[in-house]
């Protein structure tokens, strides 16, 4: 059984009880930048330092994404509007001052608000079934890196740490696109701060194949799940 369905039936068997981190929230014109935050079982609250400002809540429910960063930054993106932005969403951005957003912390808050998510924080699969070097590219150039494979999840790999991701099948990904064994197309859900919501394609140029048999079967469990997905009440 895979980490995210072990940690996924761990949350729902047994509450995990409440963390709180000191952080830091990225507001140039806020007075109470710093403060606490409180990943309980069913919200999470920012609770400035200063004693008379307003205690942030979001319920997981009202979380439409999270982007992980790193060990220490995530963003939080709101169904909140931004008036002077013409109706895009309110994100914030905090830096974690003291502990880390763990892996199992992340999994449980993502489990939590049901959603995708953007995870940056990247290993290589002890499970990988293909290893592929690869090219991220972009409009403006693009990032080296390794393509790994697993049963459970694809995961882009790359010094430019910002340019990697971690894609769950059942959680990230739309759909997998290849024209040829050299090209890969990965449609990811992701948090898109305007009102309008699509799958981003990241375009990787392959420097070895892409085996046949593997894509067929990989385009064959992502039907699966489409599928299970479908059928849900």
């Amino acid at each position: 059984m895979t980490r995210y369905i072990l940690l996924l039936a761990h949350f729902f068997a047994v509450a995990a009880a409440a963390q709180v981190f000191e952080v830091e929230i990225d507001k140039p014109l806020w007075f109470d930048r710093k403060g606490s935050l409180e990943f309980g079982e069913a919200e999470i609250s920012f609770r400035p330092s200063g004693k008379k400002a307003r205690t942030l809540t979001w319920a997981y429910r009202d979380i439409q994404f999270v982007d992980r960063f790193g060990p220490k930054e995530f963003r939080l993106l709101s169904y909140e509007d931004v008036a002077w932005k013409l109706g895009r969403d309110r994100s914030y951005d905090f830096e974690i001052t003291s502990g880390e957003l763990s892996d199992e912390l992340f999994d449980q808050v993502t489990a939590r608000i049901g959603k995708p998510a953007i995870d940056r924080v990247v290993t290589e699969p002890a499970n990988a079934q293909q290893k592929l070097p690869a090219k991220h590219m972009t409009t403006l150039g693009g990032s080296q890196g390794t393509l790994y494979f697993a049963p459970e999840r694809i995961v882009y790999s790359t010094n430019a740490h910002e340019r990697s991701r971690e894609w769950t099948l059942e959680r990230d990904i739309h759909s997998v696109w290849s024209s040829d064994p050299y090209r890969l197309e990965v449609h990811a859900y992701e948090g898109n701060p305007g009102a309008f919501r699509k799958p981003r394609v990241y375009k990787f140029a392959l420097k070895q194949p892409l085996d046949a048999g593997f894509y067929r079967d990989l385009k064959l469990r992502l039907y699966e799940i489409d599928r299970r997905r479908d059928l849900k009440p």
